[in-house]
């Protein structure tokens, strides 16, 4: 959202500057706030032009290849197109943006197993898989053991299934001084319930090849199918739903949009 609300300060700032290409100076802020594009565009639509002095915008349309929104984390394809906007001008010196109706924006977005993987095995990423408590038995009976979760790995497969593999290695013990990996596989459909929820469904759980009782594999879908709810987001002012959800071999591709009400101002 800072990002957004950075780009359209940009495009109102200079709208009333003579003989500024309003598009590449945009396209020049969204490059200086990423890591780095393979393309990227942007371009502001106005009919007729003084009508950005209004505070009113027809429309923004961002492009992007191959982009890098993080060090390690690559978009394979974005493209976004905004419904017309419209801000009030009065405020937008003072450094706020008060938009005059909601800001809503359609995008898609394609993402490659291979980046995923990329940005998983990152050192940024990996340090969040250590020390994990985990019950291995389900039961939560039973101690958790302190275990670390290496060389994970997403392969996108068709039919909206997906598969997470991983190896669990616990931690040294005077008791165990070198104790035995756990390799760890799941396999599940991924849909999308009323466009709000990002769901895990008939999830195929397997410990060294061995599959994990019905209970336990459903008790982990369902703690995943929490995070996945985008009516979380609601809380913060934005509506956000998943129209498509699409996986063919290698690839994700989500078409959605979003609205927002206001934009936080820094």
């Amino acid at each position: 959202m800072e990002l957004f609300a950075g780009l359209l300060t940009t495009v109102l700032g200079i709208a009333g500057a003579p003989g500024i290409a309003i598009d590449k100076i945009a396209t020049d802020f969204l490059r200086g706030q990423i890591v780095r594009a393979d393309v990227l565009e942007v371009r502001v639509d106005n009919a007729p032009n003084y009508q950005i002095l209004l505070g009113n915008v027809d429309r923004i349309r961002v492009a992007g290849r191959g982009v890098y929104v993080l060090e390690f984390l690559r978009i394979d394809e974005i493209d976004l197109e905004t419904d017309p906007i419209s801000i009030d001008p009065n405020v937008l010196q003072s450094g706020k943006i008060v938009l005059r109706r909601p800001l809503q924006a359609a995008v898609r977005v394609v993402l490659r197993s291979e980046d995923i993987n990329t940005a998983l095995r990152s050192p940024t990423i990996q340090s969040s898989f250590k020390n994990l408590s985990i019950d291995i038995t389900g039961t939560n009976k039973g101690k958790s053991e302190i275990l670390d979760l290496v060389n994970p790995e997403v392969t996108f497969l068709e039919g909206d299934r997906i598969r997470l593999a991983a190896t669990l290695q616990s931690q040294p013990t005077i008791a165990k001084p070198k104790p035995t990996p756990l390799n760890v596989s799941v396999n599940a459909e991924l849909k999308t319930i009323g466009g709000t929820r990002l769901q895990i469904i008939n999830p195929r759980i397997e410990l060294e090849g061995t599959p994990v009782p019905e209970k336990i594999a459903n008790a982990f879908a369902q703690g995943l199918n929490k995070v996945l709810d985008l009516r979380q987001l609601e809380s913060k002012g934005i509506t956000a739903r998943v129209l498509k959800l699409e996986f063919t071999e290698g690839k994700m591709q989500v078409i959605g949009f979003a609205k927002m009400d206001s934009i936080p101002n820094q």
